[in-house]
Formats: C-alpha cells, structure tokens, sequence
C-alpha cells in the first residue's frame, strides 16, 4: 500500500511540472498567425514596448469607445453572435463532462460497489484513478491541442470519453471498470485546457472572464440536473444491465451525439468564421490581435518557471485551490452517497444530491456580482466561512436529517463561487503574463489532486455521519480563510510600502522589467 501511495505522489510531481513545462506555450496561438501578422504589419505594433508586466489593466485592448460609430455596432454585433454560439456550445461540452465524471456518485448509490463487488480499497481507486490520469496526461494534452483544429480537438475528446462511458456499461471486474475510470481522466483532461486557450480566440482578456464564468457555471449547472436524470434512468430496465450500467450507457451515449454534432458547429478561428460577416470578421480580428498579439510576446522561459516555483504566494493559492477542489468533489462525486446515508432510498438521494449544486450554482452567479463589488479575499474568506458552517453543522452538531441536508446545501453554497473566485485572485496578482501562465498550470494541477485525497475520506465505512470527509472539508474551508488573511495581510503592506518608497527602474530593459513580474515597483497587488 504504502509503494501505491508513492507512485500517485510521484505521477502528481510529474504531471505537475511537465503541465507547467509546457503550458506557457499556449498563448502563442491564440489567433491564427496570417491574421496577427496581418494587423501588425497594417498598424505598425510589431516592436510596441507597452506590454513590459502584460498586467490586465496594463494593457489597454482596442476600447469600444476609440473605434467609429460604425466600428462599435460591429462590435457588438459580433460579440452578441459569438456569445448565442461559441459560449452556448462550450457550456454544453463542460455539461456532459462533469456529467460523466460525476455520475459515480449516483452509480454508487444505485448498486455499483455492491454489483462489482468492490473491496474498500477499489471503492476510492474508482474516482482517484481518474484523477490520476487527469493530473498526469495534461502536458501531453497541452501538446496536442495546439496540433489539431479547435473543432477536431473538441469533438474527438468528447467522443473518445463517451465511448468510454459507454464502455463502463459492460465492465464486470473493479479492474475493468479501474482502467474505464482511467481512460476517462486521459480524455477529459484536454478539455479545461483546451477552452482555456480557445476563448481568447474569440474575446479580449477583458471580455473573457465573464464567459469562462459561464463555461465552469455550465459545469455546476451539470451536477443540478445530473442527479435528477440519473434518478430516471435507473428507474427503466434495459435489457439484463444494472440499473447503474443504464446511467452510464444513455450518458454516455447522449455525450457521443454531442461530440459528434461539436466537429460540424464548433468554429475555428473568428477569421475563418463562417457565422460573422466579413466586416464583422475584420473588426474581430483588428480588436483581438490587438489585444492577445501584444501579450503573444511573452515567451515561456525556465526564469518564469523558477520565477513561479520560488514564490511563496504561488503555493499558497494552489493550496487554497487545492482545499475548494476537495469540497467541490465531496458534493460533486459524494452527496448522493452522503444523502442516502441520511435514510433516503437510492432514488431519492440521487435526485436530492442536485439540491446541493443548485445552491453552488445560485452562490457562483451571486459571486459574478460579489467579486466586483467587494475584494476578492474578502469573497474567499466570506464564502469559505460559509461552506465551513454548512460542513460543521451536517457533519457533527444535529442529528435531523432533513436539518443537515439543508446545512448540506448551505456547503454547496459556500463551495462553489470560491473556485473562480481563487483563480482570478491568483491570475490577477501573478504579474506577468508567462510567470501567471505557470501559476495557472500548479492551481489547476493541484485543484487534480483533490481526486486522489477525497475518495477515501469518503467510504461506505464511514456511514452513516461521514465525520472523516466532513472534518476534512472544514479544516479545507478554515485553510482557505486563513490563507486569504495572510495575502491580504502581506499585500497591503507590500502595496503601502511601494507606495512610500518608489523604485527606479528604467535603467532596466524591458525584458528585465517584465522579468520582475509583480515585483516590478509600479505593480499593485488587489486585495
């Protein structure tokens, strides 16, 4: 057991740095090279120096309000068309995926571990082990998406693991249904990676934040429905399959004609797009290269990985990101087993287990306010105090059942927002564009590993109360308020002392200026 253990911590490491190797490299393809080159050559921005800490506010995109009357309606012409078309089908694709990865909770509570005769030890590899593979394959994922067409990438993945789904139907043994699991962390992991680089294609960073809000609240949304539909699946027989097998091949088989219908709707690139006019076209493509051609000259370098690694602040928001990935599995993967703990039968804690998703998902939409009207650690730390006296409450202090599905839904609430809300906080505080690309790369890499922590706080051994996984999602939720106070604790000081004691940097290149990342003097940490 103990040599089981090493190896997951040695695939992590491993994930861990090739995923940042290799990650940085994305942006760089963000449009399609005769569009930027075009732009460039026609307004003269090849050598622009404007871009040396490639901060969002630093940067300033082709604004709506310079261009002509006629350029603006042009602009939100094709913004609205965009919007009703890449966004939609995006959230569609996120929908089905956390719908296959999650609809081990709902299987579990419908027979699983009993129809495959699952020891305590199969019954966590069955959600670690794709997990595994999720963390480990993101570098060679990275690697492929930028070789293949955005329409081809999407639609193969999204088939390659609804097949496997399908194929989960008519596994007998654990280790069949191990090596499924497997598969389907491979497939997966390309998506997350894939829109992060897709969207810029379409947005300006000042426009694209809003729409990956939506693109994650597509995946909250999922866990709404998901238990209710797996709840009317198992309820019709097909054939000599378990009830549990039936959830796995509809879904499956309902992603599989998704995946088919991606590669004939999903666009390319806006230059290519057959859906905007020509003038729309243009104007898109004049604003974007604009706006992601400037922070295209950031290159990744082994400085910005060393620049990542050696900053404390770095680790502490993988860390934060680590603890509200662990909560957001405990409901994402484990509610419906928590919930019918509680003394409801299989059927109706597969549809309760979406009440507590459609609390995350109400929180996730408040936040898109929250996070605008008040300071991000103040978000983070409200919100985890939340989920914390949800998880404390179901968990230890009443013994009604219905009193702790309630507090069940008060930590979904509290859950959900503080995962966007934790990687806009370290996105926007990281500097520069290649040294934010890698912190990126550990946030997300150690959000992963929550996968391999969570399941075995979370077996049927520890029924009815599952104090273990409750305990484990409170010390998460105290961490993340913790981890907030001492940023915003070291970011007032180090902004009130830049503020006092001004630094001279212009004897400096601007390659050395923007090596310094958000230790440059003029850069402001938010709070």
């Amino acid at each position: 057991m103990n040599s089981f253990y090493l190896t997951l911590f040695i695939i992590f490491v491993v994930g861990v740095a090739s995923f940042s190797l290799n990650s940085g490299l994305n942006l760089e393809n963000n449009l399609s090279l005769s569009a930027k080159r075009q732009f460039q050559e026609e307004n003269n921005i090849a050598d622009r120096t404007d871009d040396i800490l490639m901060g969002p506010s630093l940067i300033p995109p082709m604004l709506i309000d310079d261009l002509t009357v006629q350029e603006q309606a042009l602009v939100k012409s094709y913004l609205l068309k965009v919007d009703l078309r890449v966004v939609p089908i995006l959230g569609f694709v996120y929908f089905f995926a956390v719908m296959d990865r999650a609809n081990i909770g709902a299987a579990s509570a419908n027979g699983l571990r009993e129809g495959l005769n699952l020891s305590k030890t199969n019954a966590g590899h069955i959600t670690s082990f794709f997990f595994i593979a999720y963390v480990a394959f993101q570098a060679p994922a990275n690697i492929l998406l930028k070789k293949f067409s955005p329409h081809i990438w999407f639609s193969f993945i999204i088939c390659a693991w609804s097949i496997v789904v399908m194929c989960m139907a008519a596994t007998k043994t654990a280790a069949a249904f191990i090596a499924c699991r497997f598969l389907l962390g491979m497939f997966e992991c390309g998506l997350t990676p894939g829109v992060v680089a897709y969207m810029p294609y379409w947005y300006t960073r000042s426009e694209v934040g809003f729409r990956m809000s939506l693109f994650f609240a597509a995946g909250t949304l999922s866990g709404v429905f998901g238990g209710p539909i797996a709840a009317g699946l198992v309820q019709h027989q097909i054939g000599n399959l378990a009830p549990y097998n039936t959830i796995f091949l509809i879904e499956g088989a309902l992603s599989l004609f998704f995946g088919i219908l991606t590669y004939f709707f999903i666009e390319d690139y806006p230059d290519k797009c057959t859906f905007l006019k020509e003038e729309e076209r243009e104007i898109a493509v004049r604003r974007i290269s604009n706006d992601q051609g400037l922070a295209s000259q950031a290159k990744n370098s082994f400085q910005s990985i060393i620049a990542a690694l050696l900053d404390w602040k770095v680790w502490v928001y993988s860390l934060m990101f680590l603890a509200v990935n662990i909560m957001g599995t405990t409901i994402g993967f484990f509610s419906p087993i928590i919930i019918k703990a509680l003394g409801h039968t299989s059927t109706k804690a597969t549809i309760y287990s979406s009440f507590p998703n459609l609390a995350g998902f109400v929180a996730q939409v408040l936040s898109s306010w929250t996070m605008t009207a008040f300071p991000l650690w103040l978000n983070a730390a409200v919100y985890s105090l939340i989920g914390l006296i949800g998880a404390a409450v179901s968990g230890f202090v009443l013994n009604n059942n219905t009193i702790r599905l309630v507090f069940l839904c008060v930590f979904g609430f509290g859950t959900f927002p503080n995962i966007p809300i934790i990687a806009t906080w370290m996105s926007v505080n990281s500097g520069g564009i290649s040294k934010r690309m890698i912190a990126s790369a550990m946030t997300v890499s150690f959000g992963g590993a929550s996968g391999l922590i969570t399941p075995y706080f979370n077996l049927e051994e520890y029924a009815p109360k599952f104090r273990v996984s409750f305990l484990l999602n409170i010390v998460s939720s105290a961490f993340i308020m913790f981890a907030s106070l001492v940023l915003v604790a070291y970011y007032k000081y180090e902004n009130a002392r830049r503020d006092r004691n001004p630094e001279d940097v212009s004897h400096l290149s601007e390659d050395e200026q923007r090596a310094l990342n958000d230790n440059h003097p003029s850069f402001r940490y938010r709070l």
